[in-house]
């Protein structure tokens, strides 16, 4: 199947209006490869050919059920930015990875309870294929895991005579990982292993795409795994030890540029070591925990341990997720049983063990109004559908799939628009529940257990030009910073353009080789609201609102605050976390983040930078290396790294 040109006008796919980070987050996070037939990489994709893979890619398996309107109408939303999927989607939609991975190539993030270990070679897995997850090390669940096995030795040899010869795919890693654990949870037995058979670092993947790291970070990964087990033999793993094997694999997954990582770990809320996991002032933290964002599970703040709070003064805030609102309601106030135990990275999206968060959004701003709005919503919740009917190949995630059928249609750009109005939300919400009988009942699938959620929108605001998700922008002016691999030839094409480069510094302090990190400085619209322009209060009443009328599952929020509101904060959540479901805060300054994503400057020093900054050309990004960013959850919980 091809799609007909006469579906579209040309005219749709402009995008001369995009700045310098817009044009690297598209060409970098989005944009494949074209290749000619011997497979040599001839040019990065343009905007019309992604969007036309992507709506491809949705409906080809579909085209007895789908009309040529909707392809049209599909192809206008996503190429104006109006209603478009989810980054992965944009991704793999309509590849060859698509074909292969089916459904797992097109969902955002999952989640899982570690009651298993077996469950951690999952996640490694997801991870692997771009993929966020949220999981949870609450005592209910880790409680379940058998004793560390004594004297265990793994050992690498990079020969051809080990027991265990790691084969050079994404499958080999995996499948070395799970021997490792299955060593010190099972069998006790102790084995060497090769990784003579990998590709060199730099060689290029195929199929996911990106560059081959080499077999240091996976080494490196299987080591601090070793230290971690070993240090613990003939006892249970303690959450933080659950939390830190993990963390070592997506540190891996990161070194091996793959553009994401991220994770949340749920613990108890009187969890004295998971509470000061992320404590920079009691000791030195190991550079993988940086890997994942921590909150705590609970419905009652006077269930929080006093730890909690110091998180808010010295080191990395937690956040909250509340399973009991999450579990009882849907939209707050009305009645809507759903089994979820957890959320995903970002906490947007409530999710039961093994399930993914399959997302679109919506550009309010864009909308020209109400009935444009709810077209888009149709349009996508109609995509958003056949991305849940693919297969997924880890059978508790397909099976939990089918059944839920759970989407989240996102809004972003919500304090710039009229269209975020509780009548306005309450209206399409119901639409979409009207499309949902309808779809269901064309496909003979389920109905949807929820549909609408708030997502952090990252990557998406930047090429919509909007403020993300319900967080205002972070201040008139202000320095958003991208990492990249160090080798990667578009950081000289930035320096030049007079963007500032710099190494990334670790959490232990050190300078990481691999990674560099490029400033881009933003202006916020006139008129628009800003965070050092309203107060944390203000920033969790729109919170309420969200929840109330529009999100069914979560509402994914960042809210900043100062040392003098910490107590002001303990009271709010004492009136008010009957009426959330999730919620995590970041100190506006002082936060301790090194080279934070986002930092205010003055508007002298914005025009100062600016002024140097040269426009790049499009069609200069090359094709070798992939931007080690993460943006789809930017804003949100899960990028404050």
């Amino acid at each position: 199947m091809e799609i007909n040109s006469k579906l579209y006008k040309n005219s749709w796919f402009n995008t001369n209006h995009w700045d310098n980070l817009s044009k690297i987050v598209y060409k970098r996070t989005y944009a494949r490869n074209i290749l000619d037939k011997s497979g040599k990489v001839i040019r990065k994709e343009n905007w019309k050919e992604t969007v036309l893979r992507v709506v491809y890619g949705n409906v080809k398996n579909f085209r007895h059920l789908v009309s040529d309107e909707e392809i049209s109408d599909l192809i206008y939303y996503i190429s104006q930015i109006k209603s478009i999927p989810a980054g992965r989607s944009l991704w793999f939609s309509g590849t060859e990875s698509h074909e292969k991975l089916q459904g797992a190539g097109l969902v955002n993030c999952w989640f899982f309870a570690i009651d298993n270990w077996e469950v951690i070679s999952y996640i490694m897995d997801l991870l692997m294929l771009g993929g966020g997850v949220g999981f949870s090390v609450e005592k209910e669940f880790i409680s379940k895991l058998p004793k560390i096995k004594h004297n265990v030795v793994i050992e690498h040899r990079n020969t051809k005579d080990a027991d265990f010869i790691v084969p050079d795919k994404r499958e080999g890693w995996v499948e070395l990982i799970y021997k490792v654990l299955e060593s010190f949870f099972k069998t006790g037995k102790s084995f060497t292993y090769s990784t003579i058979c990998l590709r060199s670092k730099g060689e290029p993947i195929k199929g996911f795409g990106g560059t081959a790291s080499g077999s240091l970070p996976l080494i490196k990964a299987v080591n601090n795994i070793y230290k971690i087990l070993s240090r613990i033999e003939g006892k249970h793993p303690k959450s933080v030890d659950i939390v830190d094997i993990i963390c070592s694999i997506a540190e891996m997954v990161v070194a091996g540029n793959v553009r994401r990582s991220s994770l949340l770990a749920l613990g108890d809320p009187w969890d004295k070591d998971f509470l000061k996991a992320k404590r920079w002032d009691l000791h030195i933290l190991p550079s993988y925990r940086a890997m994942a964002n921590f909150s705590v599970v609970c419905d009652d703040i006077e269930d929080l341990h006093p730890l909690y709070w110091q998180t808010y003064k010295s080191g990395e805030a937690f956040g909250i997720v509340n399973r009991t609102n999450i579990q009882k309601y849907g939209r707050i106030g009305e009645h809507k049983k759903d089994n979820a135990i957890g959320v995903n990275p970002c906490g947007e999206i409530t999710l039961e063990n093994g399930e993914p968060c399959n997302l679109v959004e919506h550009f309010l701003p864009h909308f020209s109004d109400v009935r444009d709005f709810e077209k888009g919503a149709r349009l996508l919740h109609r995509y958003a559908k056949r991305v849940a009917m693919h297969k997924y190949h880890i059978e508790m995630c397909d099976k939990v799939v089918k059944k839920n059928m759970r989407i989240g249609h996102g809004i972003t750009g919500c304090l710039e628009s009229n269209l975020f109005d509780k009548d306005i939300l309450d209206y399409v919400y119901k639409a979409i529940l009207q499309e949902d009988e309808e779809i269901s009942s064309l496909y003979n699938v389920p109905k949807s257990v929820k549909v609408t959620t708030v997502k952090p929108s990252g990557t998406l605001s930047l090429l919509g030009d909007v403020s993300p998700g319900i967080h205002p922008y972070y201040s008139r002016y202000y320095i958003r910073r991208v990492r990249f691999s160090s080798d990667d030839p578009l950081v000289e094409l930035l320096r030049e353009a007079g963007h500032h480069v710099e190494q990334q510094i670790l959490l232990d302090g050190t300078y990481d080789p691999n990674t560099l990190v490029v400033d881009f400085y933003k202006k916020a619209p006139e008129g628009s609201i800003v965070a050092d322009e309203i107060n944390t209060f203000e920033q969790l009443e729109i919170v309420k609102k969200a929840q109330k009328y529009w999100s069914d599952n979560s509402v994914s929020v960042t809210v900043y605050y100062k040392d003098e509101d910490i107590g002001k904060i303990k009271d709010w959540l004492r009136d008010n976390l009957k009426e959330i479901k999730t919620v995590s805060f970041l100190k506006y300054t002082e936060h301790g983040f090194k080279q934070a994503p986002l930092e205010r400057i003055s508007e002298e020093e914005y025009y100062k930078n600016i002024e140097k900054i040269k426009p790049i050309n499009i069609d200069d990004i090359g094709n070798d290396y992939e931007i080690k960013d993460s943006f789809e959850c930017d804003g949100g919980h899960c990028p404050i790294k």
